[in-house]
C-alpha cells in the first residue's frame, strides 16, 4: 500500500512543478491588448550583491510573444523579484514583477508618456 502511494506522489511531482515560477496575463493599451507577437523577456530573480562582490546583472531566463488578445506565458524556475520587459516599436518598458512557487497573475497596461516612451504598470 505504501508504495503505491509513493509512485502515485511521484507520478504527480512534476505536475505540481508545471506551474511552479510561471507568470502569465495580458497587456493592454488603452482598451485594447497589444499587437500580436510582441516579444516580452523575463530576467532571473535579482540576488542582492554579497560582501566583496559586485552586484550581478541578472540574465534572460525566459522570452515570449503576445498572442492576439495580449495574452502571454513566461516561466521562472526560482523565486524572486525579476524584471519583466516588453519590447515595442523599437523601445522597452520594464516593470518589476516577483516569481513565487505557485503561478502568479500579472495583467498590465502599456501607457505612453509625454515624451513618447512607453510605461508598464500593473493594472
Amino acid at each position: 500500500m505504501h508504495r503505491v502511494v509513493g509512485i502515485i506522489i511521484l507520478a504527480l511531482l512534476p505536475l505540481t512543478q508545471l506551474f511552479a515560477g510561471k507568470i502569465f496575463g495580458d497587456i493592454k493599451m488603452g482598451d485594447k491588448p497589444i499587437a500580436e507577437g510582441s516579444k516580452l523577456t523575463i530576467t532571473a530573480p535579482i540576488k542582492p550583491a554579497e560582501a566583496g562582490k559586485a552586484a550581478v546583472t541578472p540574465a534572460v531566463v525566459d522570452s515570449g510573444v503576445t498572442d492576439k488578445f495580449g495574452a502571454y506565458r513566461l516561466n521562472v524556475k526560482e523565486e524572486g523579484k525579476c524584471i519583466l520587459t516588453v519590447h515595442i516599436e523599437k523601445q522597452t518598458a520594464t516593470l518589476e514583477v516577483f516569481s513565487y512557487a505557485n503561478a502568479t497573475r500579472y495583467d498590465l497596461v502599456l501607457e505612453k508618456d509625454k515624451d513618447g516612451k512607453y510605461l508598464l504598470k500593473r493594472k
